[in-house]
């Protein structure tokens, strides 16, 4: 689940429908989002079934503020690492890179069965967390980072403690609540100046990938003043996984290849 929390002045949402694209170096295919801002994206799922959820961070004081007026955008980052096959090539890309000129951000990378992986950019350090679960649900804000955080994480434990589980539903709720009431802190944030725009659901079964886009705030796919004309903008993408047989034959393939390769260097240098 993730939600866009930003917004024009005048209230229209900042990113387009959902389409299939291909990484320029590796071909390798993934479902996202465009932000209509800079072109990237706060939400991908590839072919593998690995999916990348980015959650900006607002800079501490002790931070530096860098040198660059306009940073780069951290979802083109995002869709830079789309094409990675397993939470290891993730961690080990995101380790390779360097970070300095961009604001703080936390990257999620998801992958069926597996804990979470979490990789932070605090805007002076990076930092990896290999089980992630503990911190969920993220949260970002910068209206009052810290404050947003401790009362949506709160309420979410209070929820789950009632229905003694978290599932789906939870989660939908979760992210549609008011409570107590609309404002900055919970998690279907409305305040003067910006609002929640969008929802987006990732599902991961079976060999196939669902990516459902809901162009309107959570809570706005409970009332009853929305039209079907509103909710038919949402759009379900799919796509299906590479099955774990073409994986293992393009490995070899690559693999045989680098061999021959090798081979045919020594033969020449001898």
């Amino acid at each position: 689940m993730h939600s866009k929390l930003d917004s024009y002045p005048n209230g229209l949402p900042l990113a387009v429908q959902p389409r299939r694209a291909k990484h320029p170096q590796t071909c390798v295919r993934f479902i996202a989002p465009v932000d209509g801002d800079h072109g990237g994206s706060w939400i991908a799922v590839n072919e593998f079934g690995i999916t990348f959820s980015l959650v900006n961070r607002y800079r501490c004081g002790q931070c530096s503020k860098g040198t660059k007026p306009r940073p780069p955008s951290r979802g083109l980052l995002l869709t830079s690492l789309a094409d990675c096959r397993s939470l290891q090539e993730a961690q080990s890309r995101f380790d390779s890179l360097d970070l300095a000129s961009y604001p703080p951000f936390t990257v999620a990378v998801l992958a069926s069965g597996k804990p979470s992986l979490l990789l932070h950019w605090t805007g002076r350090d990076s930092l990896v967390e290999c089980n992630g679960e503990t911190a969920m649900p993220l949260v970002s804000s910068s209206f009052d980072p810290r404050g947003v955080e401790v009362y949506r994480k709160r309420l979410f434990r209070t929820l789950a403690a009632e229905r003694g589980r978290v599932d789906l539903q939870l989660l939908m709720d979760f992210n549609a609540s008011h409570a107590p009431i609309p404002s900055a802190y919970s998690p279907c944030m409305h305040r003067d100046n910006a609002l929640t725009v969008s929802f987006s659901k990732v599902k991961v079964a079976d060999g196939v990938i669902e990516f459902v886009y809901f162009p309107v705030p959570p809570c706005a796919r409970k009332e009853p003043k929305v039209t079907p004309e509103t909710l038919s903008q949402w759009k379900l993408v799919q796509m299906r996984m590479i099955s774990r047989q073409t994986l293992e034959h393009n490995e070899s393939f690559v693999e045989g290849t680098n061999n021959g390769e090798r081979a045919e260097r020594q033969q020449v240098s001898a």
